[in-house]
């Protein structure tokens, strides 16, 4: 897959394969980025959708057609480093690319712990936010569903297959 429109392109397209199909066919989980073009007077290029304080964005057939999302799925690179954890960074090297210049080299991992799913960050320039709280250099963190994660000025939601399958619209 090339970009993380591709994933997302490619993720609404399993939609089609039903509930099951979906979660045989897709990443145990993903990030998801709400994006918009910038529309106010002098202001260029893409603005990152924040949800603020409980707030949720809007997802599934509900969203927007000016939102484009983008999908990082949550899935080991073959012959990666780290086969513990999924690393999230601004290099090829990592499983989760972000390109982004306020994303560090290494930025930060997730991992699955049991059943649960934990982040940390990863030492990174920037820091690393779990619903608004920093995030210790490589103290693992417990990871909800739909959590809003911030690696540097990169806000994201953290969705398990099956809570990704409905905020796309599946049903």
């Amino acid at each position: 897959m090339g970009t993380d429109a591709d994933a997302a392109t490619h993720y609404r397209q399993l939609l089609q394969l039903g509930r099951e199909g979906f979660l045989g066919a897709s990443a145990p989980a993903a990030l998801v980025r709400y994006r918009k073009e910038r529309e106010a007077a002098g202001s260029t290029g893409v603005q990152t959708l924040t949800p603020l304080g409980d707030e949720t964005l809007p997802f599934g057939k509900d969203l927007p057609d000016e939102i484009e999302l983008e999908v990082y799925p949550l899935a080991k690179k073959p012959g990666a480093s780290f086969p513990d954890r999924i690393t999230i960074g601004r290099t090829a090297n990592n499983d989760v690319v972000v390109a982004e210049t306020s994303i560090s080299r290494l930025h930060a991992y997730v991992k699955r712990v049991g059943s649960d799913w934990v982040v940390a960050d990863g030492g990174s320039k920037n820091g690393s936010w779990l619903k608004g709280a920093v995030l210790e250099p490589r103290k693992e963190q417990r990871l909800v569903s739909r959590a809003l994660l911030r690696f540097g000025d990169v806000d994201v939601t953290f969705y398990p297959a099956a809570d990704l399958y409905a905020a796309l619209g599946g049903t």
